[in-house]
């Protein structure tokens, strides 16, 4: 074979490998993961178990969110602590210093001094290590959420992006928003919190509130009276009259108080909301309001108790949302007493059988 030949088939080979170390490389690896990430998406996407019922789809849109981010050298991560330079090169020098200083005190044979100049030496690699180890700046919100939850400011990069990704999913469907949902019931919150019974009054349904007036008027019976019959109408007069009537004042301030000695350590600010539908009928939702400390929100990929958690029944009406019951999952029975479906009701458990 001739020079010219050899040289040709030289250069074939290296184009060949140059072409394939093209087609192999990291970035290109990392372009066509993130093309066929995006098909398999949009195929979880019209799986309507894995959709509705898993994170499945948020992890995947958060990986993708991820390999496009280290495709364009976005900085992702923990935040950290800054490696102090200057500490770090002087003890540095004095780790080389009594490094040395112990070597030079062995070398002719051990001696026992030597460990006071070895024990700096020690000293001062483990200083080093200390300040370019281990940096992460720890978000100080884990503590207050229940196990395996994942506060919305995770350390970890792939955390926070998916969790971005869920919570962005969650605030699609409108739920979140003041007139949905999710809105009244934190906006029912914060006005019951703050002692404004009549605006949340106006965010309750007016089955909820006759209860609540039937509730207060059994309960002030050995002043009232207990014939049913004249409660009732007392009630109705309520109902119709609102804040006109003699006796709502009293009532109203019955309620804040009873509410703000239940409800009032709770911060609203610090409340976040479920993300996952709960219908429990034809225009019936459950929404499940939760401390979420200082973490700004979390969320979950697996069933997970949820302490301190407040459970609100929501009812449409024409198109708006209004509290059906705050304290179990079915609207309450009017009555005297009215039926709240929970347990241990004090007016309950004094009926007779």
């Amino acid at each position: 074979m001739t020079p010219e030949g050899i040289a040709n088939a030289v250069v074939s080979v290296l184009a060949a490998a140059g072409t394939l170390a093209g087609v192999t490389s990291r970035t290109r690896r990392r372009r066509n993961e993130i093309k066929e990430n995006l098909s398999l998406a949009e195929e979880l996407q019209k799986n309507t178990i894995l959709r509705d019922h898993t994170p499945v789809v948020a992890w995947l849109h958060g990986k993708i969110a991820l390999d496009v981010a280290r495709l364009s050298g976005q900085p992702i991560g923990a935040l950290k602590k800054p490696i102090p330079k200057g500490a770090v090169v002087f003890a540095g020098i004095l780790l080389v210093a009594f490094g040395g200083w112990t070597y030079w005190l062995n070398r002719d044979g051990f001696v026992w001094y030597s460990l006071v100049t070895g024990a700096l030496a020690a000293s001062m690699l483990i200083s080093i290590l200390g300040m370019t180890t281990n940096r992460e700046i720890p978000s100080g919100t884990e503590g207050a959420l229940p196990d395996g939850a994942i506060p919305v400011d995770a350390g970890s990069a792939s955390d926070q992006v998916v969790a971005s990704v869920a919570m962005a999913a969650m605030g699609s469907d409108g739920r979140y928003d003041d007139d949905g949902q999710i809105g009244v019931a934190f906006r029912f919150c914060r006005h019951v919190i703050a002692g404004e019974i009549d605006e949340a009054l106006r965010l309750a349904d007016s089955n909820w509130v006759l209860c609540r007036i039937q509730a207060w008027l059994w309960n002030a019976r050995s002043f009232l009276g207990d014939d049913v019959a004249q409660l009732r109408t007392i009630a109705d007069a309520m109902m119709s009259s609102r804040s006109d009537h003699e006796l709502w004042e009293n009532f109203a301030s019955s309620e804040v108080q009873n509410f703000q000695d239940a409800w009032g350590e709770l911060d609203p600010d610090q409340l976040g909301g479920a993300s996952r539908r709960r219908r429990v009928g034809r225009d019936y939702d459950l929404v499940v309001l939760a401390p979420v400390g200082e973490s700004g929100g979390y969320f979950v990929n697996s069933p997970t108790p949820v302490p301190g958690g407040l459970t609100y029944l929501m009812h449409n009406v024409e198109g708006n949302w209004f509290l059906a019951n705050h304290l179990g999952g079915a609207p309450p029975q009017p009555g005297f007493p009215p039926t709240w479906w929970v347990v241990g009701d004090p007016s309950v458990q004094e009926l007779p059988d």
